[in-house]
């Protein structure tokens, strides 16, 4: 059986990779690795490849347990936006310091995994952009970052073809190796989601709503812009709460095959989306952290303390929080990572990440199953020695009622020494706060829809689990052990404790409940 890490690591697939390895082998990989989650960027052209993953994945995993998936792997989509890669003849390139290149900039981003046009061994190489007004800034002094700064250009000549195409003339100013495929960026070259482009305004009109368990939302300059796609997304006028600013709470949420909108996580990949971060928090469900990109606009050496002060934001406002970029990176090419790539995915985790996020150099590269296994027993090991460390909060640091029932049962679990904390949750408000406290105690999340279950198995520590049926609380933890027993191997004495935020014997709604319980 394979072991199981309490943060979560997510697989980056990407269209090309889909076409390239086939979609029948990628699911294989998340499959029989137990890859906990799925990334890929949204588009009319990958929507296909998208719906045949997710059945692939669920068919495997269910063959492999021997009883039905359910779709239990979460999507995170994102959408296309302004993005430039990088088209390198032979795949890979080595630049030295002091050289000169030519960049040819071109307004195709469909075209991006190709090269056509350079010969292999000239000094030109291609970049495909997402729209025309990512090159009418570009200008001689520049700064070109190649793969998140791993090779630096400064322009000293742009010339402009037509508003579709420029060619750049520029000097190597740290040298290193140019890969196909890779992100190129640029503080004169725009990142913002408005105006949306016409793919964008296809995803929003598409079934992107029901298909993504999480968006991913980069590019946005305001509350306005984050309004925007919400509503573009989940309607006008959409109901929301402080507890759920994504999934408004109305019956649908107790019904099984009930099809919900996504939650919404911020990207945070520049010094404005990170000054953004008090007043769009609050909209969303989590943060996604792009490393990388966060570190072309601030100095490298302020990253793990950014990084550090984000992830204790978020737990303590129970918000999903996820760390991407450059993970185990040389294991693209390398059988085996470097220490400083083991201790860096560590300290995420140790930092308390909900969830980490492998690239698609990475996971699309030779060494993919090396990988998800070297991550995963990176992750197991780093948190045996974290759990003696936890200890648990001042009571002055409980700051609502939530807090304080969810504090509780952490802290009843620890004193009996259960085996799990077993918590239903109708729309997963009960599992995120179990999950942000972070506690060492498994945490299994019941729910009744399966998208909330989808979502709610991205969190740190939870498994979720589908109720079929929602009936008064005894009831519910009737049915609910005989989950535990037939899902998770209970046996009779096993101690649980059960909590509840909006289900009691005492209320029918916002009431609360905890108890420690044992199998008969």
């Amino acid at each position: 059986m394979k072991i199981k890490s309490k943060a979560k690591l997510i697989w980056t697939v990407t269209n090309n990779g889909c076409e390239k390895l086939g979609v029948d082998h990628i699911a294989s990989t998340i499959a029989k690795n137990r890859l906990n989650a799925v990334r890929m960027t949204y588009s009319t052209n990958a929507y296909p490849n998208i719906l045949k993953l997710r059945e692939k994945i669920t068919k495997q995993l269910a063959n492999e347990d021997k009883q039905p998936a359910d779709g239990k792997v979460p999507f995170l989509l994102s959408f296309v936006g302004r993005r430039a890669l990088l088209s390198v003849p032979g795949s890979e390139v080595a630049v030295e310091s002091g050289s000169e290149v030519e960049l040819l900039f071109y307004v195709d981003f469909a075209a991006c995994a190709s090269m056509t046009q350079c010969n292999s061994k000239s000094n030109k190489f291609e970049v495909s952009v997402s729209s025309e007004d990512q090159l009418s800034t570009l200008k001689a002094g520049s700064i070109i970052n190649i793969s998140f700064g791993s090779v630096e250009l400064q322009i000293v000549e742009v010339l402009k073809k037509s508003a579709q195409e420029l060619s750049a003339r520029c000097i190597v100013e740290h040298g290193g190796t140019l890969i196909s495929g890779v992100d190129v960026h640029s503080q004169d070259m725009s990142r913002d989601l408005f105006p949306l482009l016409a793919d964008d305004e296809k995803t929003l009109r598409a079934g992107f709503s029901y298909l993504a368990d999480y968006v991913i939302v980069d590019g946005i300059k305001s509350e306005q812009e984050l309004f925007a796609i919400k509503a573009g997304i989940l309607g006008e006028n959409a109901p929301f709460s402080e507890r759920h600013p994504s999934i408004p709470i109305n019956k649908d949420v107790l019904e099984t095959e009930a099809l919900l909108p996504p939650r919404f996580l911020l990207k945070v990949d520049s010094r404005r989306s990170f000054e953004l971060l008090p007043y769009l928090l609050k909209h969303v469900d989590g943060v996604f952290l792009s490393r990388s990109e966060l570190g072309i606009d601030e100095h490298p050496h302020n990253l793990p303390i950014l990084q550090k002060e984000l992830i204790d934001r978020c737990n303590r406002m129970s918000k999903t929080i996820i760390v991407a970029s450059e993970l185990m990176h040389s294991m693209r090419v390398n059988a085996n990572p470097t220490r400083a790539e083991v201790s860096d995915m560590a300290n995420a985790a140790a930092d308390g990440a909900d969830a980490l996020v492998l690239s698609h150099e990475i996971t699309e590269g030779p060494n993919a199953d090396l990988v998800a296994e070297v991550s995963l027993e990176t992750l197991v090991n780093s948190e045996a020695w974290e759990e003696k460390k936890w200890h648990p909060f001042e009571m002055d640091q409980i700051p609502s009622d939530d807090d304080a029932v969810t504090y509780g049962a952490i802290r009843i679990a620890q004193q009996a020494n259960v085996r799990a904390i077993v918590c239903f949750t109708e729309g997963g408000y009960t599992a995120m706060k179990l999950s942000s406290m972070r506690t060492p105690t498994e945490i299994i999340a019941i729910t009744c829809n399966k998208k909330i279950m989808r979502q709610m198995n991205l969190l740190r520590s939870v498994t979720a689990m589908v109720l079929e049926s929602r009936t008064q609380v005894e009831r519910i933890l009737n049915e609910t052990k005989d989950i535990l027993v037939n899902a998770f191997g209970f046996k009779k004495g096993d101690k649980f404790v059960f909590v509840s935020l909006t289900a009691s014997s005492v209320s029918q709604r916002n009431s609360n409940l905890f108890t420690l319980q044992e199998i008969d």
